[in-house]
């Protein structure tokens, strides 16, 4: 009785698999495993001969503990490359890129690292970032194929930032679509001697390639030679071969692995803590505020807002993280000079660097904004910034969270076009969570809510609040602690006054702006455009900054000094050290009454927008 077919080796069931060839006069060549970062197999290539010279080359998979002649499904839909492990196991060693993995076990032989997408016509499906910011040497076939795929090789390669070098097939003097292994054979019978790995780094090498190679060989139909290959090809991906697969939820229902989420809000409502937050359960595999449980994972994080020192890692320990499953971002290094990470060019560098996290579940990038180089305003412009920020979550499996601002005077519209810049942040994320502080009786309340969902439920959140702790001696910080769950739809939920939008316990924008230049002006003189700037980030308009400037008779001057404009609170100070003290005490105390009640003074001492001390 035969064993059954899981049982079998590889080796055997491609013999069986292949028995009809094999009984044709056709002999077993090799067997090739691709595997994964892991040296796990993913599918296998057989490798026939036959005495006429003719070969046949075919994909066996092991599918449902089945091995069947076919691919299997690839994600994304890009085949790995050959030797997957090794290149993931020697990231600093040359790779070269051949056609075939016979070559590629030719080179390796000889102490080199080589590896093929399995063929010149394969290039273009292939996965090549594990290449990125790597020294690559190409070595294609002599024929129009190898110097067609040349080109495909550079559209895969220019944007992983690699080094390339291309083998001058030319000066090897190969015959028709001779390959590495027939140099080497060529290169023993000139030197009585097996070639080297040193022998092949002496070959004629094409210093530079970075533009498309000439191509002679394509002609137009009229018979006029091209001038150049253009190298620009566009794949077709079947329906009947995509295996369907059900949404992989992080937190069922508001983070989902593998996409990209915005996180928007009024400034003070505390999303950068909530997002602290959640990555603090996720990295404990805690407890979501709906009950249920996390999967445990990593968190990677960039701010370029927030210091890592003394807010985002206090703020960590407040909500209880593991630290060890939590990195940020730090320094890109160009051509061995440092420079800041720049999440709107440095999304695929930093792909590679974030591969080796095995278990990355969440991205959060604060803000969202600085993905988008160009105007955020515009749809087009906003939608090819974000589409690496996309691929990243894609790839890696992760949920990626962007943070963002609501615009002002947003009331009663759609939660999605308060989102500031082009609707497109919006629009090309699938959740959109919402975080607002509204007016509730007496008191003022947080909420947490979705806003939008193309993959689930898009109504309901909860309710939360910010307290304080003190997490080491003298380091207090903020953190959230959950409420009751709450019902409705975001823009019903949202339609409350804002306090922010509306002036804290029901007064007027202009109430508002006039505290906000109290508390911006109360330790003294600031530049004009530092005010302008901060009160259109907590979004007041200058329409009323300036009739708030009017009224609190604030003064103007231009310095001297650097011929910029300061704006001065007028007060009675006196003008010893002493009594200008005591007014100032007696001016933030006054401001207190007038604020203490929701907490937004004690915010304002501590970064506006999450961040508070107890007073």
């Amino acid at each position: 009785m035969n064993a059954p077919l899981m049982l079998e080796e590889p080796k055997q069931a491609a013999r069986r698999l292949m028995a009809s060839k094999l009984a044709e006069g056709y002999t077993a060549e090799a067997l090739h495993t691709y595997t994964d970062t892991q040296g796990n197999a993913l599918y296998w290539r057989i490798r026939l001969k036959h005495a006429t010279l003719a070969k046949i080359i075919r994909p066996m998979a092991l599918i449902n503990g089945v091995y069947v002649l076919k691919e299997p499904p690839f994600k994304h839909g890009e085949k790995p490359l050959y030797n997957l492990y090794k290149l993931a196991t020697e990231p600093d060693k040359t790779g070269f890129i051949v056609e075939g993995e016979k070559c590629a076990d030719a080179l390796n032989k000889l102490g080199l690292l080589a590896t093929t997408s399995g063929g010149a016509d394969s290039v273009r499906a292939t996965n090549f970032e594990i290449l990125t910011n790597r020294k690559v040497v190409i070595w294609p076939d002599n024929d129009s194929a190898g110097l067609k795929s040349q080109a495909d090789f550079l559209n895969k390669l220019q944007p992983l930032n690699c080094t390339m070098k291309l083998v001058d097939v030319k000066t090897l003097n190969l015959p028709a679509k001779g390959d590495c292994v027939d140099w080497m054979a060529e290169f023993e019978r000139i030197n009585n001697r097996k070639a080297e790995c040193h022998d092949v780094y002496a070959l004629s090498l094409v210093e530079s390639f970075k533009q498309a190679p000439t191509s002679d060989y394509l002609k137009t139909s009229n018979g006029i030679t091209r001038a150049e290959y253009n190298p620009i090809k566009v794949g077709l991906l079947c329906a009947a071969g995509i295996e369907p697969e059900p949404i992989s939820w992080l937190w069922n229902g508001y983070l989902a692995k593998g996409k990209l989420h915005i996180f928007a809000g009024m400034a003070g409502t505390g999303k950068t803590t909530i997002a602290i937050a959640l990555a603090g359960i996720i990295t404990r595999g805690g407890v979501f505020p709906d009950g249920s449980r996390s999967p445990l994972g990593s968190v990677l994080i960039w701010s370029g807002e927030d210091s890592v020192s003394d807010t985002l890692v206090p703020r960590l320990m407040a909500a209880d993280a593991d630290l060890s499953k939590v990195h940020f971002i730090d320094e890109t290094s160009v051509n061995s000079e440092l420079r800041g990470f720049d999440p709107a060019t440095d999304m695929q560098p930093l792909m590679v660097a974030a591969a080796t996290i095995t278990d990355l579940a969440l991205l959060i990038i604060d803000p969202i904004v600085n993905a988008v180089a160009g105007d955020s305003h515009k749809n087009g412009e906003v939608r090819r910034a974000l589409q690496p920020v996309v691929d990243f979550g894609e790839k890696l499996n992760c949920a990626v969270l962007g943070i963002t601002h609501f615009s002002k005077g947003g009331q009663g519209k759609d939660p999605l076009e308060r989102v500031t810049g082009s609707l497109a942040f919006g629009a090309l994320a699938r959740i959109v969570l919402a975080t607002s502080k509204i007016m509730n009786g007496e008191r003022t309340k947080r909420i947490i809510c979705r806003a939008k969902s193309n993959i689930g439920s898009d109504d309901g959140g909860f309710e939360y609040d910010l307290q304080q702790k003190e997490v080491k001696q003298g380091i207090f910080t903020s953190y959230a602690l959950w409420g009751d769950a709450i019902e409705g739809s975001a823009r019903e939920l949202l339609s409350e006054p804002d306090n922010r939008e509306t002036g804290e316990n029901g007064q007027s924008a202009l109430e508002d702006a006039k505290r906000f230049l109290q508390l911006m002006l109360v330790d003294g003189e600031i530049a004009q455009k530092d005010v302008e700037l901060d009160a259109k980030a907590e979004g007041h308009s200058m329409r009323t900054i300036n009739r708030a400037k009017r009224q609190l008779n604030i003064t103007s001057s231009k310095s001297k000094l650097d011929k910029r404009w300061y704006w001065r609170l007028h007060t009675n100070y006196a003008k010893d050290d002493q009594h200008c003290q005591e007014s100032h005490i007696n001016n933030v105390a006054t401001l207190a009454t007038l604020t203490l009640n929701d907490g937004f003074l004690t915010q304002f001492y501590n970064g506006g927008d999450d961040n508070a001390l107890v007073i």
